[in-house]
């Protein structure tokens, strides 16, 4: 019998548990800076993953180079023993047949890769950098004969082309034809609700409090509701804190065996 493969993980706070248990069809996280947003699209990417034999799961972010500093770089050594990855293709390979694969977007043009592309899941990470045209073209993504539960993740900071598209759907929930709102659920996140990232960098919070008024109101406070805020300062500096802030989450484990039965602390995380 083969020696059962671990898997480390870290548990979740509350309000990353609230976004990896919810079983709507469209999901958004996040509003503030330092949420833990990225460790949970990682986290219920793998669990997914695991947990259903052969389905297609897709992350997306604006670059290439956000998708390889923020979940590439991290997840190859994490996912060693149970997926292989192909840099070609920017696919993990699981052991059961799933896929993770790495789709990035900043034109019209990028668009055109993913005509005829069938995912089971689809993550939209900072989704509020993507056009609205962009997310409904990747919406229609989301489709396949197998059974299991089509579903798209959002997670979000306020400002950027695609606000005023998730704001109306997930903060004032004005719906129009054809979005059914009980497919809509949102989850905020502030960098308070993140307890690891607070225990190793506690100055992160007076660094958002002392941001000039709009990027405060969004950075901090995550109110999605302004309508005009600009996003560009600071962000290399903040995104690289974040990145060193996912590397450090703490976790329990998960075992996995060389017939893909999962034993898991994180509760009924998996099947949701």
């Amino acid at each position: 019998m083969s020696e059962p493969i671990r898997l480390t993980l870290a548990y979740p706070n509350e309000k990353q548990q609230r976004f990896l248990e919810c079983t709507a069809k469209y999901i958004a996280f996040g509003g503030a800076r330092g949420g833990g947003k990225s460790w949970a699209v990682r986290t219920k990417a793998i669990l997914l993953a695991l947990g259903y034999a052969g389905i297609r799961l897709l992350i997306v972010r604006r670059t290439y180079q956000e998708l390889e500093s923020n979940h590439i770089r991290i997840l190859r050594p994490q996912l060693a023993q149970v997926a292989e990855y192909k840099a070609t293709t920017r696919t993990f390979t699981f052991l059961n047949g799933s896929t993770l694969e790495f789709g990035y977007c900043a034109s019209d043009g990028d668009m055109d890769r993913y005509q005829g592309a069938e995912y089971d899941v689809i993550f939209l990470d900072e989704c509020t950098q993507l056009r609205e045209q962009w997310m409904r073209q990747f919406a229609a993504c989301l489709r396949g004969v197998n059974d299991f539960p089509k579903r798209i993740y959002y997670t979000c900071n306020p400002g950027g082309p695609g606000h005023s598209y998730i704001k109306r759907l997930f903060i004032e929930r004005r719906f129009e034809d054809a979005e059914i709102p009980e497919n809509y659920s949102f989850t905020q996140a502030l960098a308070t609700d993140n307890r690891a990232l607070m225990e190793m960098s506690p100055e992160y919070l007076a660094e958002l409090e002392a941001l000039p008024p709009k990027l405060r109101a969004a950075w901090l406070a995550s109110r999605l509701a302004r309508r005009s805020i600009n996003v560009s300062q600071l962000e290399d500096i903040l995104s690289a804190r974040q990145t060193r802030q996912a590397s450090r989450q703490r976790g329990s484990w998960v075992m996995v065996s060389g017939h893909m039965w999962v034993w898991m602390i994180l509760r009924s995380l998996l099947l949701s």
